[in-house]
């Protein structure tokens, strides 16, 4: 992967503006298109394109923020589990998608949030980007959990 990919892939999933956290070998970002409340993105930060390129520390730093993706949105909204996708079809860089599961509607920013999938997979399909929502949960899943 060049590194003008990789520049593509941060333009793509808006990096700079959706960073929820970071740390030295990944970012934690809120997905611009919410399939359900709190969708997130936990790409790599170098060109890693599979699982055996990555070393311990890499390995290491990727289960602390999916566990910190866990723990946010079931502290901030209920959800009962997350389901982490590493499709990687389109855009080759080692990333996961984040799709938070709930039982119930959820109510975020006035709105009814419904995981239509419940209790099956998640289907992946096109949703609206809304940057006020994205924002929101940005500063939301920013705030420190009680642990």
């Amino acid at each position: 992967m060049t590194d003008h990919e990789l520049h593509a892939f941060r333009d793509k999933f808006q990096l700079d503006a959706l960073t929820v956290m970071a740390t030295e070998h990944w970012v934690l970002s809120v997905r611009p298109q919410q399939l359900t409340l709190g969708s997130m993105i936990l790409s790599t930060r170098t060109n890693v394109l599979d699982f055996a390129s990555l070393n311990e520390t890499q390995a290491r730093n990727m289960a602390v923020l999916l566990g910190e993706a866990e723990q946010r949105v079931k502290a901030r909204w209920g959800a009962v589990r997350i389901n982490a996708l590493c499709l990687m079809m389109k855009d080759p860089l080692l990333h996961f998608h984040i799709f938070p599961r709930y039982e119930n509607a959820v109510i975020f920013q006035g709105e009814e949030w419904i995981d239509a999938d419940w209790p099956n997979p998640p289907q992946i399909r096109p949703a609206t980007e809304r940057a006020d929502i994205n924002q929101s949960l940005r500063a939301a899943l920013q705030q420190p959990i009680c642990r």
